[in-house]
């Protein structure tokens, strides 16, 4: 029976003899068990003296341990140590146990459970109530956790995708700097700020052969990023296509806006505009030709297709705009490059919410080609992104930037170990 207590209790430890349930579980409250902690010390822990009849039983000590949960209910061990004495230097001593730490009262198991619990999009105070401990006991357990975040400084990936995030109220910019390896998609690190000046000195600590082995930088539109190359001497810049046509859709969408409000309210034209402004961004092959059916404020039955050309009809400038935001998407997925080159080009004439965009591309255009000609993306760095906002949501947001940033690591970590 005592065997069976043991294993149901998590208890390995096989100096832990007598287990036994002291109280009516059938009541309401916690689970109370008693149990003694006996054996014959090898050596005394002080003076390191081989027990030759030196170390005697010198009473006991009662010591209450937090378990982990059982049946929803929270379990409570009364432990008997038996406490010793060794005649040689006088000193006395606790049977110690794996259950718990030394000089702890919560066990092992316990603390396993908090981190496991830590990688989850849940608030800290939740976690204390589940365990049955304090939250500042949790913010503790997160924190022994720091020890093993070592950085290596001789070590960078190859390719480097570099993105960043809503920071804490505490940190020093509103922003914080998100970084992963392209390759294998593994979470790096997250830092307080994403200035140029704090990464150039973060990533100078590095040796110079780790920066010289970053070849690729997979990043965004952000100016900031790509001014790293002096950081990384061997490495070409590539911008994400995902940002290269989310560029040309915002522009589109403003020069789209500024046509429709030319229109009175009450206008078709307006109303047609405000409704399918949908189907303008829907690529041209996916729009439906065979299929007619009646749309809102045209007259008539109509297919998609016939529906995008009316409405490219209302002004010119909105044709010129959609004309350039589908060259550059289909020239971006069929990775196109003299179509690419060819809408980028200065010459040719966009409205102007749109060149506003296009000067942007032009400015980052060796990025935007090689983006093109590589295969590396910032999807996964996007997908990790939407992690960790769900962990800061869930948690209602942190205060302190480093335990938002080691919940982050214990959230990749254990994920990736399972």
């Amino acid at each position: 029976m005592s065997k069976d207590t043991k294993f149901l209790l998590g208890i390995k430890d096989q100096n832990i003899k007598k287990v036994t349930i002291i109280n009516n579980i059938q009541e309401k409250g916690p689970i109370e068990v008693q149990a003694v902690l006996d054996y014959r010390p090898k050596a005394c822990p002080k003076c390191g003296v081989l027990n030759r009849k030196s170390i005697i039983r010198y009473g006991w000590r009662q010591v209450k341990v937090k378990l982990l949960r059982s049946s929803e209910r929270d379990v409570l061990l009364h432990l008997k140590k038996r406490n010793f004495k060794c005649k040689v230097c006088n000193s006395y001593f606790l049977a110690a146990t794996s259950l718990t730490q030394r000089n702890h009262t919560i066990s092992n198991n316990v603390r396993i459970a908090c981190l496991e619990k830590l990688s989850e999009p849940v608030t800290m105070t939740h976690i204390a109530h589940e365990l049955n401990i304090s939250s500042s006991t949790v913010v503790s357990m997160l924190k022994t956790y720091e020890r093993d975040l070592l950085t290596h400084y001789d070590w960078l990936p190859s390719v480097i995708c570099m993105d960043e995030i809503k920071s804490t109220k505490d940190a020093n910019g509103s922003m914080s700097f998100v970084f992963m390896d392209g390759e294998t998609h593994q979470f790096i690190d997250i830092l307080e700020s994403r200035t140029l000046a704090s990464l150039e000195k973060y990533f100078n600590r590095y040796t110079k052969a780790a920066r010289m082995g970053v070849k690729v930088i997979v990043t965004d539109m952000n100016y900031t990023y790509p001014e790293l190359v002096s950081v990384f001497p061997e490495a070409i810049i590539v911008t994400d296509r995902l940002h290269i046509v989310k560029s040309a859709v915002v522009g589109f969408n403003q020069t789209r806006i500024r046509v429709m409000k030319q229109f009175a309210k009450s206008n078709i034209k307006y109303k047609a505009l405000k409704r399918y402004w949908k189907l303008l961004l829907k690529p041209n092959e996916k729009l439906d030709i065979k299929n007619y059916r009646h749309y809102s404020f045209i007259a008539g039955r109509h297919t998609q297709n016939q529906i995008v050309e009316e409405m490219l009809e209302f002004d010119p400038d909105l044709k010129r705009a959609y004309d350039a935001l589908h060259t550059l998407r289909s020239a971006v997925k069929y990775r196109d490059l003299p179509r690419l080159r060819q809408v980028l080009d200065a010459s040719n004439q966009f409205p102007e919410e749109m060149e506003k965009h296009f000067l942007k591309l032009r400015d980052s255009q060796e990025s935007i080609e090689n983006a093109l000609r590589y295969q590396y993306s910032n999807g996964p760095l996007e997908g990790t992104n939407n992690k960790i906002k769900v962990l800061k949501h869930t948690a209602y947001g942190f205060g302190n930037f480093n335990n938002f940033r080691l919940r982050i690591h214990l959230m990749f970590a254990l994920k990736k170990g399972a």
